[in-house]
């Protein structure tokens, strides 16, 4: 995956609601909320970013190892293009 350059979908609009991000698309009108990790990953998508550098950057920002930060990441992604809120391009 981290040859693809990963980018999010731009219908998506959102709010910090407590301890969550929480977004509707506005085409479609779903709605997910975020968690930390999830909108942090989110907000590192404002420009478009290879797995390698959303690792990078997580690791820096969370303080954790390499092989726990790919282990979330790597469903992270999967999960957010499932829903539609980013994709490798």
């Amino acid at each position: 995956m981290s040859e693809f350059v990963w980018q999010r979908d731009e219908n998506w609009v959102g709010s910090e609601v407590e301890d969550s991000f929480v977004m509707v698309n506005i085409e479609t009108g779903k709605y997910v909320a975020l968690n930390l990790t999830a909108n942090a990953v989110w907000q590192l998508l404002e420009e478009p970013r290879t797995q390698a550098q959303l690792e990078t950057a997580l690791r820096s920002r969370f303080d954790i190892d390499e092989a726990a930060c790919r282990k979330s990441l790597v469903p992270l992604l999967e999960k957010m293009q499932e829903l539609e809120l980013a994709a490798p391009r």
